[in-house]
């Protein structure tokens, strides 16, 4: 691979500044607002600089896409401008489309609609200024010029990210000089971002009217393909159709992640095929024009078996967005097989019918995003009715909620009220969260009598609180159900749960009334008890149950004990699993009633870090005595 010379680039830098401005523009402003964020570390909370960043990443794509449209139907400088302003008309939609703030509110919708519209502009790349015209030679040789130009700029990018890296690390390692590693990744940004964007579009083709053939097809695309895609091809699909034979012969219905193999393999060997279409009709490939016209009756029993696979899983557990775009791309995969199986087909139709296919599925009551949601609240509602807790449009045995002095949110009764098979309690678990993650779960709270979204908003202040409220699980135990998370979901309950809570400490205490303070710290996969030798009062000890569910205190002849279990209980109600580290120390105080002495027991954190059933393995805290 030759290098250009610095002339070449500096003249290729000039011409393609004059060519694509507003691309080179957008991403100069994208890299350099990604290595600001990077910097001040705050994408959580500057979410709106993150979704101007989005837009200006899709602004490269498009400004360049307008660019060379124009240039090839001879835009006039007005025409041109014009064009500009509709992209930025277009790019100032998405942004708004973004939520404005970071709130418990917020779904993935946004953001996978924004991942469909940022494909159809790399596809608009590949056909908008060619897919009027009758042959595919100039759309093919079009395509070759980008897709060689853009290996080439990433392995000039890389080469000099590495090379910049080696003399950083180099002189920090010579000269003693300390070296943030931030700076590291803002070379591949800059790189990447800026020389790799600049490169490429100082080489986009210009005029590109000349036929394809043998002899002008490029000789290491022709290697590259011969003798590794297509091999590579051919053991990939062995392999599941090997798999298919098995499903046939033992009846072992297809695993859900064959489907995304499918459609990997599929488009691998489609996008093979646009490499080898120059080609596919000469003599001398005789064995490409076979595997060129085979292909596309190859793949249609893969694609029966990925829409089984993926049948099974939308039957069983409804239709999600991830699970609508894998049909999608078997309705799209059959169409192709089925145009270039029928006859000699136009290569641009791939593309256009991608994007097509893309931007239809992404909107509408027939979109990924209304479908799934409508099929998922269906499914939650059907499995509510069923066991009846959702009778006429309203959760019967309601969970009410107060907000605590602390901010926490608190049941004002029991919360498991209501009873449901495990089978259905975690069916209804995954769709609530699977709602709020891509959805939201506006659709279900007229099912409450409480206004759940002004309770949970007001308990999620991050002034009041230190801890992360979890919004599915508050829907769910609203419900009068038990929370069980995804991943508990997915291991089959098996998941053992962490946790650690601290109370609030205070840096002076004043503990009057009491005469000695007893100090523990029990962790009880070793030592289950302690004992203290107490000056005019006698020994006193403490010890927990060998179940690990009662904490048992005997001051002199004074007994008394607090249950474990009862207090984990309690401390979920207000404050929730996890690790929590602003508990009241009034929620974590026990008083044991004594007509001669005052005792207290106050638990500074309990803990859970092993993988058993235990409900705790660590308490630490301080006894207080006093006579009365």
């Amino acid at each position: 691979m030759k290098f250009p010379s610095l002339q070449q680039l500096s003249e290729d830098a000039i011409r393609s500044a004059k060519r694509f401005p507003l691309s080179l523009v957008t991403a100069f402003l994208a890299s350099t607002l990604l290595i600001y964020l990077i910097e001040i570390d705050r994408f959580d909370q500057e979410i709106q600089l993150v979704n101007l960043l989005l837009v200006l990443m899709l602004g490269i794509p498009l400004f360049f896409c307008v660019d060379i449209y124009g240039e090839k139907h001879q835009f006039s400088p007005i025409k041109r401008k014009i064009s500009w302003i509709v992209v930025v008309i277009l790019l100032g939609l998405v942004y708004f489309s973004f939520p404005s703030e970071n709130t418990f509110t917020n779904t993935r919708i946004p953001y996978i609609r924004y991942l469909v519209y940022n494909l159809t502009a790399h596809l608009l790349v590949a056909f908008l200024s060619y897919w009027d015209e009758k042959s595919d030679d100039s759309f093919w040789k079009f395509n070759e010029n980008i897709f060689i130009r853009v290996v080439t700029g990433v392995f000039y990018s890389l080469v000099i990210h590495t090379g910049i890296s080696l003399a950083m690390g180099a002189v920090s390692l010579l000269f003693s000089i300390e070296i943030d590693p931030k700076n590291y990744f803002y070379i591949f940004i800059l790189s990447i971002g800026i020389f790799n964007t600049w490169f490429f579009l100082a080489g986009a083709p210009k005029d590109l009217n000349e036929g394809v053939s043998l002899i002008n097809y490029p000789k290491g695309l022709k290697i590259f393909t011969q003798f590794i895609l297509i091999p590579l091809l051919l053991v990939y699909m062995t392999i599941l159709y090997i798999y298919g034979g098995k499903i046939i012969f033992t009846w072992d219905w297809p695993k859900g992640i064959v489907s995304y193999m499918i459609i990997a393999i599929s488009v691998l060997g489609i996008f093979t095929n646009l490499l080898l279409f120059p080609i596919q009709d000469q003599k001398e490939s005789s064995w490409i024009r076979t595997f060129y016209k085979a292909f596309y009756f190859l793949i249609i029993p893969l694609i029966i078996i990925l829409f089984l696979a993926i049948g099974i899983r939308v039957k069983e557990y409804g239709l999600t967005v991830n699970r609508y775009i894998v049909l999608l791309m078997g309705v799209w995969l059959t169409f192709i097989a089925g145009y270039f199986i029928i006859g000699p087909g136009k290569i641009k139709t791939i593309p256009i019918s991608l994007a097509i296919f893309m931007i239809l599925g992404s909107f509408g009551p027939w979109g990924m995003f209304s479908l799934s949601e409508s099929n998922q609240i269906k499914r939650l509602e059907h499995i509510l009715t069923e066991s009846e807790i959702l009778q006429n449009g309203k959760i019967q045995n309601e969970v009410f909620w107060e907000i605590s002095e602390k901010g926490a949110l608190k049941p004002t009764v029991q919360k498991n009220t209501n009873r449901i098979t495990p089978q259905d309690q975690n069916e209804v678990n995954s769709i609530i969260q699977y709602l709020e993650t891509y959805h939201g779960l506006n659709s279900i709270l007229p099912w409450f009598e409480q206004d759940l979204a002004t309770l949970f908003q007001e308990a999620d202040d991050p002034e009041k609180r230190n801890i992360s409220l979890n919004y599915s699980k508050f829907i769910v135990e609203s419900m009068g159900l038990s929370y069980v998370n995804e991943l508990q979901i997915q291991l089959n309950d098996k998941l053992p749960i962490h946790f650690r809570w601290e109370i609030q400490f205070q840096e002076v205490r004043p503990i009057s009334g009491y005469d000695y303070e007893l100090a523990f710290d029990l962790n009880l996969e070793t030592n289950l008890d302690k004992t203290w030798p107490v000056p005019e009062i006698g020994i006193a000890k403490i010890w927990v149950d060998e179940d690990l569910s009662t904490f048992h205190v005997e001051i002199g002849n004074v007994k008394g004990h607090v249950d474990l279990i009862e207090m984990k209980k309690e401390i979920e109600n207000l404050y929730g699993q996890g690790y929590v580290q602003n508990i009241s120390p009034a929620d974590m105080s026990f008083e044991i009633p004594n007509d001669s002495m005052k005792i207290q027991i106050v638990f500074q954190s309990v803990s859970k870090n092993s993988e058993t059933e235990k409900e705790v393995d660590q308490l630490h805290g301080i006894i207080l005595l006093g006579k009365k």
